[in-house]
């Protein structure tokens, strides 16, 4: 099953559209200028790469700018070019989207959130909150481009734009998908620029990837989305020949540090390899490397050594470039832009150079393209690597370079463990069915927790409190599964996938109280790396030393949920042996009185906090490995909509069986099959409490209810405004197939 890429969409700092982009690359334009969106006294330097001339009101509704975001306005405008050079449209076709990013609104928020922090009294719903959450983007991609069927929004940092073709390509693999539309965006902010100027890694000057003198990045801002399609659908449309493949990809965690590169690039060049065998090539078949090339001392180094680690002879040879000397760090945004520069490489035969590049590193000591340099490029390898050590490999392909792939077959998931930390107390596999019975409702406001007792203290000192409530729950879930993440033969096979809604809220609200109020200068670097939506998964990994692929999801109230289909849609092509799938969400003013209301609904009951880990496994895998699973999920499925017939498909439920979800009630849109309305309906938030992340104490239940032998079948059920997904645990291990997202 060969995937092509059939369109191709980017709004960058050179330019809005993909050719235009392009073009300027090889001519070696750099679109660094004087910053204009915004000013901070005494910022280190004023250089950015800005995308000029865009407004939300050119793809908003009418009337509805004021909670649309420039990351949302140029992913529509990527969007849209995308799916019109592959002549297909939601409307007329059955296309799922997946969009990566790390800032969403938060140009259009931080101030507002600031403004609010000085006053607890004045929170209160606003409707410029809407555009906040990380899930925002790809909700407007929605409403300003038409009816996509799935939809999932990814965080791995600088390599979400990366990770969101990886989960569109197991999609396509499943036979659950034709089409995807997938990519990334990020706007510039002022928490990002002053955030890497904390760091001490922006140069003030334009920046320099791979040379001697590099004195760190240049921030940018963009978007990228491509179409992939499997062969069989593209050309059942009369596409005869696409633009590129994607051949291959690979996926990892480093484990080491939620900001600095492992130094010798180990976990590099492992996905690098991954990436090669997937496609089936060999190095001496790559023709060159789009390099993530930040330009920072650590990371090019790390870059260098994993290149020449993975090609071996043939690193003398491929030619090197990173296109961030032109256009910036577009974080979110610049796995995407990377691969579709790769791919227009590869059609028009040009390697774009590394604008900067004049005294070559002695540490970096490859052949790097100073020069617009014109060749037969037969395969591309683009890289992407994002804090936390949340490394992605993507190789593209001219038409039938690599050979046909066959389809995965479907494997079987089972879940092994669960665990929940939450108002009544650490919980593990076989316990949380207790918030299935009848007690007091949980106090409102955060659960009292001492990390002491859980965490070595001085190994976790780096984690903030979202880290470290889901450390403890993917530790308790991996215990009694039996899981020693540390031991190196089993360390690159067990991954994490967690949701949040909203991210760290009181977290950059207070980072950016602290740089109005007392200037720049004062922004934390310690705290600056915990404000990324994926650091939570981020430092749980390296705590644990989780080294398979590590990223977070976001989807409003649906967080765990989402969480848990994206694992199980991982696990059933091959993607992943063991992830631990669930959501972390605190307790903050600012959520339950503004962006609670505002963007999940009105909260009905008490509003509380928590954090949840599922812990699903390849069936073979766990066979393998000799453990008896508590549950399968024969069946998983997600929508967009009010999702009037999304059940229908479920199977009929056993005798003992029962419908669970986080909140009391189904939305009056959603029907239950008429042999699932029979069941009894259980909800645990009366004693979990009202968080975004209910469902993953939904699920925990569920499967506790199943290992105490008192339910032989769970359907969880989760709801949110215009979305949902449901998961069927069931104690029969013997008759169901892997179903579908």
């Amino acid at each position: 099953m060969r995937i092509w890429v059939t369109g191709i969409g980017v709004v960058s700092p050179l330019g809005r559209g993909a050719g235009v982009t392009m073009d300027r690359l090889l001519a070696g334009d750099r679109a660094f200028g004087e910053l204009t969106l915004f000013h901070l006294p005494d910022m280190r330097t004023r250089l950015a790469a800005e995308v000029a001339g865009i407004a939300a009101a050119e793809v908003a509704p009418e009337g509805d700018a004021e909670a649309w975001s420039r990351t949302d306005t140029m992913s529509v405008l990527a969007v849209r070019e995308a799916l019109a050079q592959a002549g297909v449209a939601p409307d007329r076709e059955a296309i799922d989207l997946v969009v990566g990013g790390t800032t969403a609104g938060m140009y259009e928020t931080e101030d507002l959130l600031a403004e609010l922090s000085r006053d607890a009294d004045a929170i209160r719903p606003l409707r410029a909150m809407l555009t906040h959450p990380l899930s925002s983007t790809a909700d407007h991609v929605r409403a300003a481009v038409g009816p996509f069927r799935r939809v999932r929004s990814v965080c791995s940092a600088c390599s979400s734009g990366a990770n969101a073709m990886v989960l569109a390509a197991a999609w396509i693999r499943a036979g659950v998908s034709n089409c995807v539309v997938a990519g990334g965006a990020d706007g510039l902010c002022r928490l990002t620029y002053t955030g890497f100027g904390a760091l001490s890694a922006v140069d003030p000057n334009p920046c320099r990837p791979f040379d001697k003198r590099r004195a760190g990045l240049n921030l940018g801002e963009g978007a990228a989305f491509l179409v992939l399609e499997p062969e069989a659908a593209a050309r059942a449309r009369g596409v005869a020949r696409p633009l590129a493949e994607l051949a291959g990809w690979g996926v990892g965690a480093e484990a080491h540090h939620i900001t600095n590169p492992e130094r010798e690039g180990r976990t590099a060049a492992r996905v690098m390899r991954a990436a090669l065998t997937k496609a089936k090539l060999s190095p001496a078949e790559i023709d060159h490397v789009n390099a993530h090339g930040t330009a920072t001392p650590l990371n090019d180094a790390m870059e260098a050594a994993a290149i020449r680690a993975c090609f071996g002879p043939e690193a003398e040879r491929v030619v090197v470039s990173s296109v961030k000397g032109q256009i910036g760090h577009t974080l979110g945004a610049a796995g995407a832009i990377e691969a579709a520069v790769s791919v227009m490489t590869i059609a028009r035969g040009e390697i774009p150079p590394t604008k900067g590049l004049e005294e070559v590193d002695p540490a970096c000591p490859l052949v790097h393209a100073t020069l617009r340099t014109k060749a037969d490029v037969r395969a591309v390898m683009s890289n992407s690597f994002g804090f936390g050590g949340t490394d992605t490999s993507l190789v593209f392909a001219a038409p039938d370079v690599p050979p046909a792939p066959r389809a995965p077959e479907r494997r079987g998931v089972v879940v092994v463990s669960a665990a929940t930390i939450g108002p009544l107390g650490v919980l593990g596999a076989r316990e949380n069915h207790v918030y299935l019975a009848p007690g007091p409702a949980p106090s409102s406001g955060p659960i009292s927790f001492q990390a002491s007792e859980h965490l070595d203290v001085g190994r976790a000192r780096r984690l903030d409190r979202a880290g470290r409530l889901s450390a403890v729950a993917i530790q308790r879930a991996l215990g009694d599964a039996g899981l020693d993440p540390v031991d190196a033969s089993t360390a690159a096979e067990v991954g994490a996938i967690l949701g949040s809604a909203f991210g760290s809220v009181d977290g950059s609200t207070a980072f950016m109280r602290r740089i109005y109020e007392k200037g720049v200068k004062f922004a934390s670097p310690a705290d600056f790396p915990n404000l990324v939506p994926s650091s939570p998964v981020g430092h749980a990994s390296i705590y644990l030393g989780l080294r398979g692929p590590v990223f977070a999801v976001a989807d409003l109230g649906v967080t765990a949920e989402c969480a848990a289909v994206t694992a199980a849609d991982l696990i059933a092509v091959g993607e992943g042996e063991v992830l631990a799938a669930g959501s972390v969400e605190e307790a903050s003013p600012m959520i339950e009185r503004c962006l609670g209301p505002v963007c999940s609904g009105e909260a009905r009951g008490v509003r509380s906090e928590g954090a949840s880990a599922i812990l699903l496994e390849a069936e073979d895998h766990a066979k393998a490995r000799g453990i008896r699973p508590i549950a399968r999920l024969p069946w998983w499925t997600s929508w967009r909509g009010e999702g009037a017939h999304a059940l229908d498909e479920a199977p009929l439920p056993p005798a003992r069986a029962a419908v669970i979800t986080g909140q009391d009630e189904l939305p009056p849109g959603l029907r239950l099959p008429e042999a699932w309305a029979r069941v009894p309906h259980h909800a645990v938030a009366p004693r979990a409490g009202v968080h975004e992340g209910a469902g993953g104490f939904a699920m925990a239940a569920a499967l506790a209810a199943i290992a105490q032998g008192e339910l032989d079948a769970a359907l969880v059920v989760g709801h949110a405004p215009e979305r949902g997904y449901a998961l069927l645990l069931t104690a029969d291990r013997s008759s169901d197939e892997p179903g579908s997202s």
